[in-house]
């Protein structure tokens, strides 16, 4: 059985027969999942084979970028366009109209972000993205044995008008992060602690610690998203749980894969796209991703 439900409104999340199909396999570590509605397909990276892909909505599975600079997590701006995680670049970018990419972001205070990991979009436009030093330390993400050069793990807050700040310094290993609301953020640290946090979120930028919101097991959050209603799809080491606003276990969806991330996309945005491992999966619901466009 592929759904396994802790409370019986699971299963109401998704429609009668539901169960996962893998669109894509062969990959090394895929990740970094976003559905781009301007180009209607969702792009994803294979980390360690320095590639993205792209599934169309007309079901067409294409890659999208060889080499990519190791990219990593994925976003759509406030503009629609899509923002990406470099490791190789140690940068966050832009993907212009015209495919090239612009550098938004690749040092603070004068000194060379680490290894940019995964970014959200704030309602205000802003860009929330964190930088552990996965792509310093390990070469099959882009590391070449370059030292890190800012003084921490952070979390960095792009803001529309250009200014880089870094609201968050209290984190281990920084990783997948989603705004649940204007004012409020969690976020994954998979390091030693693997749990995920909770920031509360204020109008000019700052994040102040509010506690654990929540840890799954086995494995530890890697990406997550949050759906219309407030409930949190996060990734985990047996497939996809989900859990109500609070932090609490609705359910879980395997996979025979550690899962790394998710995303809500598709013609009308119900389809929940998983990356797991190897594969590149899909499986249907009856929600849609919170959404700030």
């Amino acid at each position: 059985m592929t759904l396994h439900a802790t409370r019986p409104e699971f299963l109401d999340l998704f429609p009668a027969g539901a169960a996962p199909e893998q669109l894509g396999s062969g990959y090394t570590w895929a990740e970094g999942p976003t559905y781009v509605p301007a180009r209607t397909r969702v792009v994803f990276s294979d980390v360690r084979q320095n590639r993205t892909w792209a599934y169309t909505d007309a079901g067409e599975l294409t890659e999208e970028m060889n080499p990519s600079n190791y990219q990593n997590g994925h976003t759509v701006d406030a503009q629609g366009c899509l923002i990406a995680c470099s490791h190789g670049e140690r940068a966050l970018l832009r993907q212009e109209e015209d495919g090239t990419w612009t550098t938004l972001a690749s040092a603070f205070e004068g000194q060379r972000l680490s290894s940019p990991n995964d970014v959200a979009l704030h309602p205000d436009g802003s860009l929330w993205f964190t930088d552990p030093t996965y792509g310093l330390t390990k070469p099959e993400e882009g590391g070449r044995g370059e030292p890190m050069e800012v003084p921490g793990c952070w979390v960095y807050r792009l803001s529309p008008d250009g200014t880089l700040s870094a609201p968050i310094r209290n984190r281990d290993m920084p990783n997948g992060l989603v705004f649940a609301s204007a004012d409020t953020l969690l976020l994954a640290d998979t390091g030693k602690n693997g749990a995920t946090y909770r920031y509360r979120v204020t109008p000019d930028g700052a994040a102040t610690l509010e506690g654990e919101h929540f840890r799954v097991s086995p494995g530890k959050t890697d990406g997550l998203r949050v759906d219309e209603a407030g409930r949190i799809w996060s990734s985990a080491g047996d497939g996809v749980h989900v859990l109500t606003p609070d932090g609490e276990e609705l359910g879980r969806i395997a996979f025979p894969e550690v899962v790394s991330n998710v995303c809500f996309g598709g013609p009308d945005g119900t389809t929940l796209y998983v990356t797991a491992t190897s594969g590149f999966w899909r499986i249907p619901t009856r929600t849609r991703a919170l959404s700030w466009h």
